[in-house]
């Protein structure tokens, strides 16, 4: 009886394996064959910005051939640093589409590299044909060319909205966020002197809203919202030194300073001589950098208390079902996940759906014509091209309507500002809006806002 028993034990265990090897997908099918899909990134590898593109992409194509490739085909990943020069960059570029064939190329967001790996890329699409895809820049130049010398730069598109398209977030947070929650009334504006940021300096000429108004300058929406503008400068991204301006804003009598920054600019260098100044008690609040990550507070060496600031290392909010198992990926990898790093990680994965929208990279009108039908979700939300013909809206990615800059989509990009507090804690201010409402985020406690002077306390 015992034998009986042992033998059918092993008959079933060996059913289970058989069934087991059956069910699993084989190791050979899996593994894509063929000519590979070349996917190239242009930018800094020594950058703390630009690094973690490089590196979440690497990721996100190593994901796609394990899951088969793409239409079979494996994909690959080429890195081309451009040491932060212009020129290399032109070179890296030609290297790609030239040599490498690469059908996808990706440029770091500066928008004068941009403009210039553009340039080369209008003269060899036709001969070269591929994608050009400007990673995180916002100067409208980047596509409103694409209409104004169509179709030269058709080919091209930027992953992130152009500068009208941040009027809808600023109106709200200069009407509502710094007078009704911060209790603020004068500030003081830093602008990361690059391309990107003058526009929003000398007001946005030919770009109208709804009413048929150009939009205005920052300054002019802030004066407009009730706020005193006693202070205002433009600072280079790196090497500043903060305390004389410090000083200077401390002087003005400011109530805020909003530092206008990117992945770009020394925000920890700014956090902790502001920290160490006498301007040390006046609220600040950053527009990007490396402040959206939990790397902040360590690399200001907990000095970034009371500092305010969008966030996107995102490992307890799921603002989508994507955002917490990528961040999480992206932890145990090292991965800082800014905002400009989480959607090149998108990136790749809205290639793959154009590509296989297209049937292949073959015809490049269809490839064109599928990067602008696809719509993907990501861990912030949707990813989508504009398609109305709208200067300088055209082929940036969905955010606003063209036709009305303070109008927001909804859904297509989630935004949470947090505030540093003690110990490095992470406190939530602002939660994305209602699908009604035409700004991007609300204030979702007032009692969880502290001052830097009152959490020193």
């Amino acid at each position: 009886m015992m034998k009986r028993s042992r033998g059918v034990v092993v008959f079933t265990a060996l059913m289970l394996l058989v069934a087991i090897a059956i069910s699993a997908p084989s190791i050979s099918m899996a593994q894509p064959k063929g000519e590979p899909f070349v996917i190239g990134y242009i930018g800094m590898v020594a950058s703390p910005g630009t690094r973690p593109c490089m590196d979440i992409q690497k990721m996100a194509v190593e994901e796609i051939n394990a899951m088969g490739g793409i239409l079979g085909r494996p994909v690959k990943y080429v890195v081309m640093d451009n040491k932060g020069d212009t020129s290399l960059s032109v070179e890296a570029f030609r290297k790609l589409v030239i040599e490498d064939k690469a059908k996808f190329v990706s440029v770091e967001g500066r928008t004068e590299i941009c403009l210039a790996v553009q340039e080369a890329s209008g003269q060899l699409a036709k001969e070269y044909p591929h994608i050009l895809v400007f990673n995180g820049p916002m100067g409208s130049e980047l596509t409103a060319r694409i209409l104004s010398e169509a179709p030269k730069y058709d080919h091209c598109f930027r992953d992130w909205d152009p500068e009208p398209a941040h009027y809808a977030q600023q109106k709200y947070y200069f009407c509502k966020t710094v007078p009704e929650y911060q209790k603020a009334k004068k500030i003081a504006f830093l602008w990361e002197d690059l391309s990107w940021t003058t526009e929003w300096r000398r007001g946005m000429k030919g770009i109208k809203d709804s009413k048929g108004n150009e939009l205005p300058t920052w300054e002019k929406m802030a004066t407009d919202c009730g706020l005193q503008v006693v202070y205002s400068k433009a600072v280079k991204p790196r090497g500043t030194m903060y305390l004389p301006i410090l000083q200077d804003i401390k002087k003005a009598d400011a109530d805020l300073i909003y530092f206008i920054s990117s992945w770009f600019t020394d925000v920890e260098s700014f956090t902790k001589q502001w920290a160490d100044s006498a301007a040390k008690d006046i609220q600040v609040n950053l527009y990007g950098g490396v402040a959206q990550t939990k790397d902040f507070w360590k690399m200001t060496g907990g000095k970034g208390l009371g500092i305010v600031t969008s966030f996107t290392d995102l490992d307890d909010v799921p603002l989508t079902d994507k955002t917490i198992p990528l961040v999480k990926k992206a932890q145990a990898r090292k991965i800082p996940m800014q905002i400009h790093v989480h959607i090149a990680y998108a990136d790749i994965f809205h290639f793959k759906a154009a590509i296989e929208k297209a049937k292949g990279t073959g015809d490049i009108k269809k490839l064109i014509k599928a990067m602008e039908d696809v719509e993907t979700v990501y861990s912030l939300g949707k990813v989508k091209y504009e398609t109305k013909k709208v200067s300088p809206f055209y082929h940036s990615r969905v955010r606003v309507d063209p036709n009305d800059p303070y109008k927001t989509y909804p859904g297509y990009y989630y935004q949470l500002i947090v505030q540093f507090q003690q110990l490095g804690k992470i406190a939530y201010l602002h939660e994305s809006a209602p699908e009604n409402e035409a700004y991007v985020a609300k204030w979702v406690d007032p009692k969880r806002y502290k001052t830097p002077a009152e959490l020193r306390k």
